[in-house]
């Protein structure tokens, strides 16, 4: 069976808690008072009503009338006097509630001064049997205007008033708090439908306040993350739309039977070349989703770093050795343990990048230590820098120096970015005119 709504409401919980809570709390109070407080105040009226009936005693012995106007005369006006015979004739309301067994009537017969205790709705009043004369009389508070009894309603109506205070007070605070959990809630309704652009506007510095400030966090990263989706297939579109577009235009010029072998050879080294550009760009795609998602097993194994990017150097010998580049190469020998395949991608699009910005005739500089918790890589080049606009973009996928004419999609540096971070290294760059250097960190732990 469903239940109501309300029920599931996590306002009217928390109250119910509330209220519970400070009933055990007030209840606790309650018990200890009357342990403490009230058995006390009942013990002083115990003896106070035990002097007075003496008091009546000796007055009676001594020739004085004693009635129920005597304790008012003796400025008792919170002592109630009568004897036992109105009592049992019910004419006195007050009477109410008296029990004397016939041990009691014999011990008062006796002279003793029986105490002996009234059951009140909160609390038990005492009051004593005595004789006067061969009469039973009984000597009680006032009900309800005696100590005992103010004492017990005071703190009656003290509990109840503080209960309906605080709960009050705690349903407004909670419901301050609940109206900005429910715009929370909305605004997350409105997130889910794809609107990013929905904000929660607080001065509060507290918990919801934080939720609300970390919530226009994360829609703002949302918008951009929706910006640089709509970018990524823009750009993506371009980077696949431009091989094609050349690949089909040489294309239909092959068919003109009139080519010289010369065009003919040049045409096709053309397509073959876009061809090789589009399969590098699905490559690097397909690798960048793998590494984005977490497909990629991390198999660590043994390996020379320093032996790795001598490697890799040796692979990309044709592109340096056109432009003439030389290396001043000053790495120690450092074994490391990690996927040896992966980082090579590291250092292959780093030293890529170092030979294509080079100048002719340049000089790239590799350098590599080992310090106590991390292995530092600096890979140098002497080209014309990355331009002080650029330099947040230079990891952003597809991103291209405007400055610079050269082929590539602009995914290396993500890709070398993406697996430095999946190492739980650091990757970054120093540049100005005629030096740049990127640096990777990479744990050894």
């Amino acid at each position: 069976m469903k239940m109501p709504k309300v029920f599931n409401s996590m306002y009217l919980k928390w109250i119910t808690a509330f209220v519970a809570l400070l009933f055990v709390a007030q209840a606790t109070t309650a018990m200890m008072s009357y342990r403490t407080v009230i058995l006390n105040i009942s013990e002083v009226l115990s003896d106070k009503l035990t002097q007075k009936a003496v008091l009546f005693q000796e007055l009676y012995r001594l020739g004085h009338d004693v009635n129920e106007n005597t304790p008012a005369l003796l400025g008792d006006t919170d002592i109630s006097f009568m004897f036992l015979d109105e009592i049992e004739g019910g004419d006195n309301p007050s009477a109410f509630g008296y029990i004397v067994s016939f041990d009691m009537a014999r011990r008062a017969y006796s002279g003793e001064v029986v105490l002996a205790y009234r059951q009140a709705t909160f609390h038990r009043t005492p009051y004593v049997l005595f004789s006067i004369d061969g009469n039973l009389a009984i000597l009680s508070p006032i009900f309800p205007n005696n100590e005992l009894t103010l004492f017990v309603d005071g703190i009656a109506r003290g509990m109840m008033f503080n209960m309906v205070l605080s709960s009050l007070f705690v349903a407004g605070a909670l419901m301050v708090i609940f109206l900005k959990i429910r715009k929370v809630t909305a605004a997350t309704r409105e997130v889910a439908q794809g609107n990013f652009n929905v904000e929660l506007f607080t001065r509060a510095t507290d918990e919801v306040g934080e939720l609300m400030h970390n919530f226009n966090i994360m829609t703002g990263e949302l918008r951009k993350s929706e910006y640089l989706k709509k970018d990524f297939v823009s750009s993506i579109s371009h980077e696949f739309k431009t091989p094609i577009t050349a690949i089909e235009g040489f294309a239909k010029l092959l068919r003109n039977e009139s080519l010289t072998k010369d065009q003919l050879n040049e045409y096709t080294d053309i397509i073959i070349k876009e061809t090789a550009r589009l399969s590098n760009l699905s490559t690097n795609l397909l690798r960048l989703s793998f590494l984005d998602y977490g497909e990629i097993k991390l198999e660590s194994a043994p390996f020379y770093i320093d032996e790795q990017i001598r490697s890799n150097i040796l692979l990309l010998e044709r592109g340096w050795l056109e432009k003439g580049t030389s290396f001043e190469i000053d790495m120690d020998e450092i074994l490391y343990n990690g996927n040896e395949e992966m980082l090579s991608q590291v250092w292959i699009n780093i030293l890529q990048n170092a030979i294509k910005f080079s100048p002719q005739d340049g000089t790239i500089y590799v350098y590599l230590r080992e310090y106590s918790d991390h292995v530092l890589i600096e890979i140098t080049d002497e080209g014309s820098g990355i331009s002080s606009q650029n330099k947040d973009k230079i990891f952003t996928r597809f991103f291209k120096d405007g400055k610079h004419n050269y082929d590539g999609v602009g995914l290396g540096l993500p890709i070398a970015k993406r697996i430095v971070e999946m190492f739980k290294g650091e990757i970054g760059f120093e540049s100005q005119k005629g030096k740049t250097t990127f640096f990777v960190k990479l744990p050894l732990s």
